[in-house]
C-alpha cells in the first residue's frame, strides 16, 4: 500500500473517536479482491454477460430483471447471491467497518453506504453527510471494482475512457468538504488513484490497490499507526487520459523534460507532468541521505561500478524506506531515456538509525542496440541520482566509460545488486 498524502491526520488516534466509515468498499468485503483471484472467478459464475464491459443489450432468457449500477451498464453484485460467496469462501473475512467495530470496541464507528462504485448515483448522499456530520474522522472508501465480467468496473476486457473516480464519489467528496471534518481516502482498485477532489479536499489518501482477504487488517494498521507505510509506487500516475501516454522514464527531451525553447510547458487544461510520480510513496517518518560514493577502480576496463550512499531515519517513528537508484546516459548517439531505475533497496530504520546502501550496477546495463543492432555500452558519462522516488531526488554524482564496448544481449545485466550495512 502507498501513502499518497498526509496532511498530519495519520496515524489516527482512533481509541474514544467517533469514526465515519463511507463507501460500498467498506461493507463489502469481496470488493477489495481483485481479477483473477478465486473470489473473482467464483463471482464470474453469476455473471449475466461474459468478459465484456457491462450488460448493454443482453437479454436474459427466463426475462428475470438485471440489476444494474444505477445509470450504469455495470452488472450490480451487492445481491445475497454474491454475498454467499464470500461467506462459503472465505467465512473469517472482514469488511473495514466490521474490522474497525472489533479492534476499538470503546469507539463509535458509523456506517453509510454513501455511493456506488461507478456512474452519477446520489441518492445515498443525505444518510453518509449525517453520519460524517457527527464524526470526529470520516474515512471514505474510494475506487471502482477490479473483477471479470460484466459486474467489474475494470479489468481484462473491461475498459475505460476515464481512469478517474466516478462521478457520484468526486461529489461525494466535495460535498464532505463543506462540513469542515477530517477526511481520509482508502482508494481500492485495479488501478491508481487519480481525482481533483480527493487531491484537493482529503487531508490523507492510502492507495489501497486490490489487497484482498486480510485487506481490511492491513488498512487499520496503517491507518492507526500499527504499521507504518513504506510502500512506492510502481507506475505514473497521468492527470486524465488525455495526458496518456506518460511515464518517468521518457525519451531525453520529450514529455516533461522537453526543452525549454519548444515553448509548450503544459497542456491547455493540465500540466505535462503527472499527478503522482514513479517510486513515489509517503511515510510517518523522514529519511535523510548523505555521503554519496562512487568508484571503477580502473576507469578504462572496469565492468562494474559501486555506488554507494547513507540514509537515516530523522523522524518520530521507525520505518521502511526505498532507496532508489536512476542512471542517465548523459551524451549518446541514439536518442536516450531521461533517466532509468537501476536498483533498489528496501530498509527499515529504527528512530535514529543509519545504514549505508550499496549498489554494485555492471556497465552493461546501460548498453542499447546501435544503428547495427549491436548491444553497445557507450563511452562518456553517466549521470547518478539516488532518491526517495524518480523524482524527489537526494544525491547526484557521475561516472565515466572511457572506451566504447560491444556485449552479447544474452549477458548484459539488467538490475544492479544492493545491500544494506
Amino acid at each position: 500500500m502507498v501513502l499518497l498524502k498526509n496532511d498530519g491526520v495519520l496515524p489516527i488516534a482512533a481509541k474514544g473517536k467517533k469514526i465515519a466509515v463511507i463507501g460500498p468498499h467498506a461493507g463489502y468485503a469481496r470488493k477489495m479482491f481483485g481479477g483473477y483471484t478465486h473470489m473473482c472467478m467464483m463471482e464470474s459464475t453469476y455473471a449475466i454477460a461474459n468478459s465484456i464491459a457491462g450488460v448493454s443489450g443482453v437479454v436474459q432468457a427466463d426475462a428475470d430483471e438485471i440489476i444494474t449500477v444505477p445509470g450504469t451498464n455495470i452488472q450490480s453484485d451487492e445481491t445475497e447471491q454474491f454475498d454467499q460467496i464470500l461467506k462459503r469462501q472465505k467465512p473469517q473475512c472482514r469488511n473495514l467497518y466490521e474490522e474497525l467495530q472489533i479492534r476499538f470496541p470503546e469507539s463509535e464507528i458509523l456506517y453509510a453506504y454513501g455511493y456506488p462504485i461507478a456512474g452519477n448515483d446520489e441518492s445515498h448522499f443525505e444518510e453518509a453527510l449525517q453520519a460524517a456530520k457527527q464524526a470526529d474522522i470520516v474515512i471514505l472508501t474510494l475506487g471502482g471494482k477490479h473483477g471479470t465480467c460484466s459486474m467489474a468496473s475494470m479489468g481484462e476486457g473491461i475498459d475505460s475512457t476515464d481512469i478517474n473516480l466516478p462521478k457520484c464519489q468526486d461529489a461525494f467528496i466535495r460535498k464532505a468538504a463543506q462540513l469542515g471534518k477530517p477526511l481520509v481516502g482508502v482508494h481500492f482498485d485495479g488501478r491508481p488513484i487519480s481525482s481533483d477532489a480527493a487531491e484537493e479536499y482529503l487531508d490523507a489518501i492510502l492507495e489501497a490497490w486490490s489487497p484482498s482477504e486480510t485487506g481490511a487488517e492491513a488498512v487499520v494498521d496503517i491507518l492507526t499507526g500499527i504499521y507504518n507505510p513504506g510502500g512506492k509506487l510502481p507506475v505514473t500516475v497521468a492527470y486524465g487520459v488525455g495526458q496518456l501516454p506518460v511515464y518517468y522514464n521518457h525519451p531525453y527531451g520529450s514529455s516533461w523534460d522537453q526543452s525549454g525553447s519548444i515553448g509548450f510547458a503544459n497542456y491547455v487544461n493540465m500540466p505535462h507532468r503527472p499527478r503522482y510520480y514513479f517510486g513515489y510513496g509517503l511515510s510517518y517518518t523522514t529519511f535523510t541521505y548523505s555521503d554519496l560514493h562512487i568508484s571503477m577502480g580502473n576507469e578504462k576496463a572496469a565492468d562494474t561500478v559501486q555506488i554507494s550512499c547513507a540514509v537515516e531515519n530523522t523522524g518520530s517513528c521507525e520505518g521502511d524506506e526505498v532507496v532508489q537508484l536512476y542512471l542517465r546516459d548523459e551524451y549518446a548517439s541514439l536518442t536516450r531515456p531521461v533517466k532509468e531505475l537501476a536498483g533498489f533497496k528496501r530498509i527499515h530504520l529504527r528512530k535514529g538509525e543509519k545504514k549505508t546502501v550499496c549498489f554494485e550496477v555492471k556497465t552493461d546495463q546501460m548498453a542499447f542496440l546501435d544503428i547495427d543492432m549491436h548491444w553497445k555500452v557507450e563511452k562518456g558519462r553517466y549521470a547518478v541520482e539516488v532518491g526517495s522516488s524518480s523524482e524527489d531526488i537526494r544525491l547526484r554524482g557521475s561516472y565515466c566509460v572511457k572506451e566504447n564496448k560491444w556485449v552479447a544481449g544474452r549477458n548484459r545485466a539488467f538490475w544492479a545488486s544492493a545491500a544494506a550495512k
